[in-house]
């Protein structure tokens, strides 16, 4: 009695032929997907790096909604009308288009070189966008050109406005890998408008803290210029940053004048802290001559008034 042959499967070739078309069709939804997603991943992104720039200008909060300045210099929530910030309240969230529409308004890209003169991209023949996306890893500072941001006016449509601040790119290393923000200077180039560390990878609730508006509500009123034990500044040759303490400022320096250039460390994030601390005095050198050059100029200007 003869017995039927056992069904042979499919042979090896047309497994792998299986195998290969299976891996090409996925490979290419995963690919038209990223191709799809890569332009409002990239709308996103500009998005974020527009907040985190407002928040550390004080033009929009931590909570997400603007900021105006009262007439005592206070600053209350704010909306927007008519392209301008107005006084509102803090349920008056904005939309991401009006947050793009107030940063294009208030926040304009120059270039600074070593001898701190301020040039358009125009002017140094130098491709905006290109430049902002090339170097961010690397750091603007480290460039002949630096990045650098005027805080315009709310209340002016002049072309030619006196800036009301300027905001600085900065990047340094944390604990684990790079981190990025910006610090925001008043006009004076030495007292501190506000920070944001916005691209980190620290320590969830240690060195991470460095992303939260508590710490960073600690900078505002800080000097980037370290005064000197008689209490006096130079800016050609005081230190320059802001230094991380391992503790409480009020406990470490007390109050003394470099108290004024130093902000509370994170408990259990020492290393952090350094980092930040390294990343502000490597970033900022880098613009002193810009600092140096404008606060002779606003002496300049001062004396003229007087």
């Amino acid at each position: 009695m003869s017995h039927p042959l056992p069904n042979r499967g499919p042979s090896n070739a047309k497994v792998i032929t299986f195998i290969v078309i299976l891996s090409f069709i996925c490979a290419l939804i995963l690919s038209t997907l990223a191709s799809a997603l890569a332009k409002p991943k990239e709308i996103a992104q500009e998005i974020d790096r527009s907040k985190q720039m407002m928040i550390a200008a004080k033009i929009l909060s931590h909570e997400g909604y603007f900021l105006i300045q009262d007439k005592d210099g206070k600053y209350g929530p704010a909306k927007v009308e008519n392209g301008k910030l107005v006084p509102g309240n803090v349920n008056d969230i904005p939309s991401n288009e009006q947050v793009l529409e107030i940063y294009k308004k208030r926040l304009k890209a120059f270039l600074v070189d070593d001898k701190g003169k301020i040039f358009s991209f125009k002017e140094a023949g130098i491709n905006e966008e290109e430049y902002v996306a090339q170097n961010k890893k690397n750091g603007y500072y480290k460039l002949p050109y630096r990045l650098l941001y005027e805080i315009l006016p709310n209340e002016t449509d002049e072309k030619n406005a006196k800036p009301i601040g300027y905001v600085i790119p900065v990047n340094g290393y944390g604990l684990w890998d790079a981190i990025y923000g910006y610090i925001a200077i008043e006009p004076n180039t030495n007292t501190v408008i506000g920070i944001s560390w916005y691209d980190q990878k620290e320590t969830p609730g240690l060195g991470a803290n460095i992303a939260e508006a508590s710490w960073q509500n600690l900078f505002p009123g800080k000097h980037i210029f370290q005064a000197s034990p008689n209490g006096k500044t130079d800016f050609k040759t005081s230190g320059l940053g802001i230094l991380v303490v391992k503790g409480k400022v009020s406990e470490v320096l007390g109050d003394i004048p470099k108290a004024k250039s130093a902000v509370d460390g994170m408990a259990g994030a020492t290393l952090t802290g350094n980092g930040v601390t390294d990343a502000y005095r490597e970033v900022l050198s880098a613009y002193r001559p810009f600092f140096i050059s404008l606060n002779a100029e606003n002496k300049s200007d001062n004396q003229k008034e007087s």
